[in-house]
């Protein structure tokens, strides 16, 4: 009887033993996910080119000028009269391999609160439209803009200025990926 209960209880540890394995083996997983990745190189290049003066504009004092930065063009202008204007227009290339957007409205700066009376000073689109922040410049495209700074023809005498006003005007526009 003894034997009988020394052989069960081994049968019994065995069966236990083999459970516990299956069960082990079961219960852990070993998962793995094997995948390749390749990142391209990339380029970023949004600047200005192409500066064309709009004929019927005064004489700049210093023509229109691209920084070595290609981010901001300056150059300085006299209006004598009302209805005087100086007009150029300019491309925005995307030399990049990454599609731009225009991360704010563009600047416009060197206006003055006295002259902003009798100037109008603009950037748009060559067909007058409004730029707007969000626009997007695809990788290799260009866009094409108008800079106008005008002496206004609608003021009246007691606006135009008493002295001659010389203006140094930028524009400038910041671009960021879209």
């Amino acid at each position: 009887m003894k034997k009988n209960k020394k052989r069960l209880s081994v049968l019994v540890l065995l069966i236990l033993l083999a459970v516990v394995t299956v069960g082990y083996a079961l219960l852990s997983s070993s998962l793995s996910i094997n995948g390749t990745s390749q990142i391209t190189s990339s380029t970023w290049d949004v600047h200005f080119e192409n500066v064309s003066i709009t004929t019927g504009s005064v004489a700049a004092t210093a023509a229109p000028t691209i920084d070595t930065s290609k981010l901001n063009i300056s150059y300085e202008v006299t209006l004598a009269k009302p209805g005087d204007f100086y007009e150029f227009t300019v491309d925005v290339k995307n030399a990049g391999s990454v599609a731009a957007k225009l991360s704010d409205l563009p600047t416009l700066t060197g206006v003055s609160t006295e002259q902003d009376v009798y100037t109008n000073y603009t950037f748009t689109h060559t067909d007058g439209t409004a730029i707007a922040k969000g626009e997007t410049l695809a990788a290799g495209a260009s866009k094409n803009f108008k800079v106008r700074v005008e002496y206004d023809k609608n003021i009246s005498a007691s606006q135009l200025p008493t002295a001659a006003q010389n203006m140094t005007l930028t524009v400038g526009m910041a671009y960021e990926q879209a």
